[in-house]
């Protein structure tokens, strides 16, 4: 190794690459082309005097040497990351600027309406419903093809910041006209009626299933749907019932003619996660989204427990 110190910017290059496992994702990420990537890690190898990757498939495989180089750089490039976006500014009064973000669908359609109401008209909200790739969500999220996601289930990656937005109750849902259930839902009904299915698992488990503990394997289903909103129109025009987080229920019951019960077997709050990349953490353009969507939260979060209080 030569006794100069790399400079950050192979750094910086090296620690996406590292994070990324591909040198064409983090050129994504850092806005550039693969080639320029590919040219600063045989530079930083050649002053290193170390292999710092393998090929493999699609990917690359870092080597041991880098995975140690990358455990003692991270947080340093992080740091000085922080520091260059506080030096910036945005002033959401003047700017223009479109923010991405992915989020599951009971918080969809709420998100953009309260967005549009509390934000000025120069600041917009694009939102994309959440891939059934996983890694796909990731994927954008790390190479800033989204700004941020929203999502049911907190990030395990060390690179990646998870803080819990809100919590939310399930409800059944079913038609006003039902003819057999009519102002209450019992467990033996609950069983015994048709059901209108989400088809998406997460972690090999439907969703339903990471919050209750009863045999949900017998219940009749009639509909497989693979997405709330299709189970919500099936419910609204049959005698099928369906099982959706409170948030969505209730942005929908009176377009629908829904009837909403509290399920009639136990189940936990599913909690929902704001999810972003931590070099961000200072960039004031993304703190301001962040705070934004908090305060949206805060205010879904009241109007969930006021509704849950009511309805006891």
């Amino acid at each position: 190794m030569q006794n100069d110190i790399p400079n950050f910017n192979l750094l910086a290059v090296f620690a996406a690459v590292i994070e990324q496992g591909s040198l064409s994702k983090a050129a994504e990420q850092l806005n550039t082309n693969q080639s320029t990537v590919s040219t600063a890690m045989a530079r930083l190898s050649k002053q290193l005097g170390q292999e710092l990757y393998l090929r493999k498939g699609r990917g690359i495989e870092p080597t041991s040497y880098a995975k140690n180089l990358y455990r003692q750089v991270q947080d340093p490039i992080n740091q000085l990351n922080q520091v260059f976006q506080s030096l910036g500014s945005f002033d959401p009064a003047t700017a223009k600027r479109q923010f991405v973000i992915t989020a599951p669908e009971h918080l969809q359609w709420v998100l953009m309406d309260q967005f549009a109401k509390t934000t000025p008209e120069n600041i917009t909200l694009e939102v994309f419903d959440q891939p059934s790739d996983e890694s796909k969500m990731y994927d954008d999220l790390m190479s800033q093809k989204v700004d941020l996601l929203i999502d049911i289930l907190p990030s395990k990656q060390a690179s990646i910041r998870s803080t819990k937005l809100l919590g939310n109750s399930f409800v059944v849902v079913c038609s006003q006209d039902h003819p057999r259930i009519q102002g209450k839902l019992t467990a033996e009904l609950f069983m015994q009626e048709k059901h209108a299915l989400l088809e998406r698992k997460r972690n090999s488990l439907y969703s339903l299933t990471h919050y209750t503990s009863i045999d949900l394997s017998k219940r009749n289903v009639a509909y497989h749907g693979r997405t709330l909103f299709s189970n919500l129109m099936l419910c609204s025009q049959t005698d099928c019932l369906s099982v959706v987080p409170l948030s969505l229920a209730l942005q929908f019951k009176d377009r629908l003619q829904l009837q909403v019960f509290t399920p009639p077997f136990e189940h936990t709050t599913m909690s929902t996660y704001l999810i972003w990349p931590k070099r961000l953490d200072n960039d004031p353009a993304h703190a301001w989204l962040r705070d934004t969507i908090f305060t949206i939260s805060k205010k879904i979060q009241v109007y969930l427990d006021k509704y849950k209080l009511e309805h006891e």
